[in-house]
């Protein structure tokens, strides 16, 4: 392909994805500039990867595999901190509750009606990374199961055990 016409796509590809993988990062991270950072440095190692002649053939599960491996580094460099202190903090003023979709399939809509959305955002990030991280690509970024396994590496099966599973730890955190 040729440099200008790989430009081109990568540029349609970036304006595509860019907001719903930036959505996700915040949702993991919660520091709305290093979210930024984060998900443009996974579009830098898409583009760095490209440009090297390689071939992606779903941008979409590359740039949240890459991404997802940028957000465990950077868990993995903020060690020395605790885990729910990093998860509880949320100093840049977003606000959240915008940026969840809607699923009325699952109790996930429910919750949020009955309880406020910045509480359900709270509760979401005290779970267990595992299901965090489902939940998130699911509700968050509106992947179905399917996507998400080949996201992280799991079955489907797997996936939609753990969507169930957090779900249902969610509401006993938001009824307690």
């Amino acid at each position: 392909m040729e440099h200008n016409d790989l430009k081109r796509e990568f540029q349609e590809v970036f304006e595509k994805h860019s907001d719903e993988l930036f959505r996700h990062c915040l949702m993991r991270i919660s520091e709305r500039e290093r979210a930024l950072e984060l998900t443009q440095e996974a579009f830098l190692r898409a583009w760095e990867y490209v440009s090297r002649g390689e071939e992606i053939r779903q941008y979409r599960s590359f740039l949240y595999r890459t991404l997802n491996n940028l957000i465990v580094d950077e868990y993995r460099k903020q060690k020395s901190q605790s885990l729910d202190a990093l998860l509880e903090s949320d100093e840049s003023g977003v606000q959240l509750e915008g940026i969840l979709l809607r699923d009325d399939s699952d109790g996930l809509e429910e919750a949020m009606i009955r309880f406020d959305a910045s509480r359900a955002v709270a509760a979401l990030r005290q779970l267990p990374d595992n299901y965090r991280t489902v939940i998130t690509l699911r509700y968050i970024d509106g992947l179905s199961p399917q996507e998400i396994a080949g996201h992280i590496n799991e079955s489907e099966n797997t996936v939609s055990v753990r969507i169930h599973r957090g779900l249902k730890k969610l509401r006993e955190m938001l009824e307690q």
